[in-house]
C-alpha cells in the first residue's frame, strides 16, 4: 500500500485536470492518514474545488476530528503530493458512516452487558441522549470484555 501512495502524486499529475481522479486520490489519503480505526468512524464523502468532506457518526466525532483538521490536512497534502485540499468540513451523517461499514463490521455484540454495575446503569440514566447513553453502555461493556481478556487479572 505504501508504494502505491509514493505513486499518487504522479498519477495525479499524469490524469491532468481531472477533478474526479483528484476526489478518489483524496479519499485513499484520508484512509491512508486516518488509519483504519479512524475511517471506520470518519468516512470520506466529497471533495468540491479543493474542499474534503467528510462524514462522521455525531457531534463528538465532528469536535474532535474538527481539532485535528490543521493536522490531517497537512498529512493529506504530503501523500498527494499537492496542495490539493485546502480545507476538511467534518458533517454528521450516521447513515454515511452506517452505511459504509462491511457487513460484519455494522454490529458489534458485547457480551458483558449483565455485569455493568447499577452504579453506572445510575450513571448511563442521567445521560438524556439515547444514542450517548447507549455509547457509553457500550464502551463500558467493552471495557469489561477487555479487563476479562486480559492475562494476569
Amino acid at each position: 500500500m505504501n508504494s502505491l501512495l509514493k505513486l499518487m502524486p504522479t498519477m495525479i499529475h499524469l490524469a491532468g485536470d481531472n477533478e474526479e481522479v483528484r476526489e478518489q486520490a483524496a479519499f485513499v489519503a484520508w484512509r491512508a492518514v486516518a488509519g483504519a480505526k479512524l475511517a471506520y468512524s470518519c468516512v470520506p464523502f466529497r471533495l468540491h474545488q479543493k474542499h474534503l468532506v467528510i462524514a462522521v457518526s455525531d457531534k463528538i466525532w465532528q469536535k474532535q476530528m474538527q481539532n485535528l483538521a490543521g493536522e490531517f490536512l497537512f498529512r493529506l497534502n504530503r501523500v498527494l503530493g499537492a496542495p490539493l485540499v485546502t480545507f476538511i468540513e467534518f458533517r454528521i451523517d450516521q447513515q454515511l458512516v452506517l452505511n459504509s461499514r462491511r457487513p460484519d463490521e455494522k454490529e458489534i455484540e458485547f457480551q458483558h452487558t449483565a455485569e455493568l454495575t447499577d452504579e453506572l446503569r445510575a450513571a448511563a440514566e442521567q445521560i438524556h441522549d439515547e444514542t450517548l447513553r447507549e455509547q457509553f453502555l457500550r464502551t463500558a461493556a467493552k471495557y469489561l470484555e477487555r479487563t476479562e481478556e486480559r492475562p494476569g487479572d
